[in-house]
């Protein structure tokens, strides 16, 4: 499929794609951000990960790499290597975020299944840490409705915006997934609603109320939600009714 705006950043993302393509340290190249997720400006960057052997990764580590064609749009690369991806598989950061809504762009090798695999481990960590997310959101929901009692409406919606953060990991862990960047949650979002029972749209706007209204009876009506789709998978909390 095309990716939007490649056309317009031809000269610098096709001389890019050439070298990686010819380059025997280069193993392939991740097209991440915006431009992959489908939330991308006309003006964009164009976000890649340039993933080269493990030998000349070292060189490479502390490197980022920006490139602007004659156009004006630019290029920026992040460096990763097959070595790399493994250790992010089992001890998973904020750059699996990268390939969550990633795409590939050049595979000289086994770029497809180590980022599969990597996915899939770091969803299966996720999964791991599930109680810790529910724990978390649950915390969050109760010192929100606290505080509003209380009169805080500053804390009341502070609280609530944290809670919005551990619900959406919580949501993603339930699947075995790794949480894609929030910036980037419209399109993922659709992927659970099918799979938890929720309607077309539904989470997005959840969350969007969540964050921006922080309304007490809403947080109760959605937690309430939450523990039933979590007991309906054999998960109970330990917080009682």
């Amino acid at each position: 499929a095309a990716v939007r705006g490649v056309a317009a950043a031809v000269s610098v993302l096709d001389e890019l794609t050439r070298e990686v393509e010819t380059d025997p340290a280069s193993v392939g190249l991740i097209l991440h951000g915006s431009r992959a997720a489908g939330t991308a400006r006309d003006t964009s960057d164009f976000d890649l990960m340039r993933v080269v052997t493990d030998e000349v990764y070292p060189t490479h580590a502390t490197l980022r790499e920006k490139r602007t064609g004659v156009d004006g749009l630019a290029t920026d690369v992040f460096y990763s290597s097959p070595r790399r991806l493994s250790e992010l598989a089992e001890r998973p950061d904020w750059q699996v975020g990268m390939l969550v809504t990633g795409r590939i762009l050049v595979d000289r090798g086994p770029l497809a299944a180590l980022v599969e695999t990597t996915l899939r481990r770091a969803g299966e960590r996720a999964r791991e840490r599930l109680d810790e997310h529910y724990d978390a959101y649950l915390n969050c929901f109760v010192r929100s409705l606290k505080a509003w009692r209380r009169g805080d409406e500053l804390g009341g919606r502070m609280q609530a915006a944290e809670s919005a953060l551990y619900l959406v990991r919580l949501l993603f862990a339930l699947e075995s997934r790794w949480h894609p960047y929030h910036d980037q949650l419209a399109a993922p979002l659709t992927e659970l609603e099918p799979l938890q029972g929720w309607s077309a749209g539904e989470l997005s706007n959840v969350l969007l109320r969540l964050v921006r209204d922080a309304d007490p009876a809403d947080q109760q009506e959605l937690e309430l939600r939450v523990e039933s789709l979590l007991e309906s998978r054999g998960i109970e909390h330990q917080w009682g009714p």
